[in-house]
């Protein structure tokens, strides 16, 4: 019998407004249940309207009357590589918290708090490059002076899936920049956020620069539409992006969103065999499927079909399914019982639609308790479908056939998403040609996934718009501001 969890010590967080740790104005919190074991292990203040005000009126503070945009590049980049040796020491402890909220295997829990300090250290070391006042002469001859401010106060929303290596995309640029933040865990995953803010208070953060706060959706809507919030960045589903975006419309603040996908995987008539089975089990189902940059549809040339669909299935009935604690398990329970089930649920609407299934298609055997999906591929899939169309987020990819390459690439690029792709060939340049068709924000050649933190990140379509990681999301936290020096009068019309 699997391994059914460990016990975890029970966890209460309050909330960190103002460098000070505080129960919520209206005495709410919530309990947090283990997916593995199905049992509560922490407890989280939930933050009420007037949390909500004093993190803003902390944050707007900060930015306006206190030192951190004041500070150089370089002494802030300082307190950055502070934070992340603060959060680096406590990786073993920060990922049994993530595995306890989250169910993601230990490799995918000590990522997180790895990511978080390794984008602050990233962030950190374009100090010295990056270049805030330039001065231009104008088309007319004026002399301008051309400056990057930080935009301000900083609304950052993570979601539950990488709570810590999520919030690294938009906390460390942010701080670089000058901003100072309210981040907003998810309900589902807001434990370990508060070591970030054990950290800010370890290395001596000035108060309200990061404000770590856990709200339901009234006092998130509250948030993001605040007048005191200059921008909003997120990360989450499409539907509540597109609320997140009308939120923020009539301040006009910014914001960044990066939302779902329905990442397609185009497989050339030539593609190599082996590198499929090698990449694609794996990118399916890294982190319990709950990535938006999986490759969620495999589009095979049909005469292949057989041949790759068979190898896959084989592959895909070796990824281990297991105990978060277990080093050789791949793939933890899902979040919590509702994600399960919806996931359950694209099962059978996908077999009431006509599918069926290669491998999987369930519970996971050999679990008494816990939030168990096998890895599952559905094949015999209509384009239209839901399986076909709507993010499962689970560990379960769907297999549509092409005649010929135009079909393949119209079907790549039927979905509403445009966040990841992937092409598979033997011949590299042509691969390259099929890839520059998809429209997407990234698109890898024979890999399923490919995140580097120096290159720029985000979708199209309904997948979002902004980018992150990268200088081009330190650019992301900056307003570009003109001083006109000198020159002529102009009349103007």
């Amino acid at each position: 019998m699997p391994q059914q969890g460990r016990p975890t010590p029970v966890i209460e967080r309050d909330l960190f407004i103002d460098n000070e740790w505080r129960p919520s104005a209206d005495g709410r919190s919530e309990s947090l249940v283990n997916p593995a074991t199905e049992e509560p292990f922490g407890r989280v203040a939930l933050a009420s309207s007037a949390d909500v005000d004093a993190a803003v009126r902390a944050a707007r503070t900060a930015f306006d009357e206190g030192p951190w945009p004041q500070l150089s590049v370089k002494e802030r980049a300082d307190y950055m590589l502070a934070l992340a040796d603060e959060i680096e020491q406590h990786t073993d402890v920060i990922a049994e918290l993530v595995m306890a909220e989250t169910g993601l295997v230990i490799g995918a829990a000590r990522g997180n708090p790895l990511a978080f300090a390794g984008l602050l250290r990233y962030y950190a070391s374009l100090a010295d490059s990056t270049e805030l006042q330039e001065v231009r002469t104008g088309l007319s001859g004026v002399t301008a002076r051309i400056e990057k401010r930080p935009v301000g106060v900083v609304a950052a929303i993570v979601p539950w899936n990488a709570p810590l290596g999520l919030a690294a995309f938009k906390l460390p640029p942010a701080l670089l920049a000058g901003c100072t933040i309210i981040m907003k865990p998810s309900d589902f995953s807001p434990l370990s956020a508060g070591y970030i803010a054990d950290a800010a208070l370890k290395v001596g953060l000035p108060a309200g620069v990061i404000n770590v706060l856990t709200a339901g959706p009234e006092q998130s809507q509250q948030l993001v539409s605040h007048p005191g919030v200059d921008k909003v960045t997120f990360t989450g589903s499409t539907g509540v992006g597109r609320a997140i975006a009308a939120a923020a419309a009539p301040t006009l603040k910014q914001v960044t969103l990066e939302l779902g996908g329905k990442s397609p995987a185009v497989i050339l008539p030539d593609a190599d065999l082996e590198r499929l089975v090698y990449t694609l089990p794996i990118n399916v189902c890294n982190n319990n499927g709950a990535q938006c940059t999986d490759p969620s549809r495999l589009i095979v040339p049909e005469s292949r079909k057989d041949e790759i669909v068979g190898a896959l299935a084989d592959a895909f009935a070796q990824v281990k399914v297991g105990d978060p604690h277990d080093p050789d398990a791949v793939v933890g329970p899902m979040i919590n019982k509702a994600h399960y089930d919806k996931v359950l649920g694209f099962f059978e609407t996908a077999r009431q639609e006509g599918a069926t299934f290669a491998v999987g298609g369930g519970r996971a055997p050999g679990f008494d308790k816990g939030y168990y999906v096998s890895p599952t591929i559905i094949t015999d899939v209509s384009p239209d479908s839901r399986v076909a169309q709507e993010e499962i987020f689970g560990p379960v990819t769907a297999v549509l056939t092409y005649r010929d390459e135009a079909e393949a690439i119209r079907l790549a690029n039927h979905t509403e998403f445009g966040l990841n792709a992937a092409v598979y060939g033997a011949d590299e340049q042509h691969a390259l040609e099929v890839a520059r068709k998809i429209r997407s924000g990234t698109v890898s050649i024979n890999n399923g996934i490919t995140i580097d933190l120096g290159v720029p990140f985000g979708g199209v379509k309904q997948s979002g718009y902004g980018r992150e990681l990268g200088p081009e999301g330190l650019d992301a936290f900056y307003n570009t501001h003109a001083i006109f020096l000198d020159g002529e009068p102009v009349v103007t019309l």
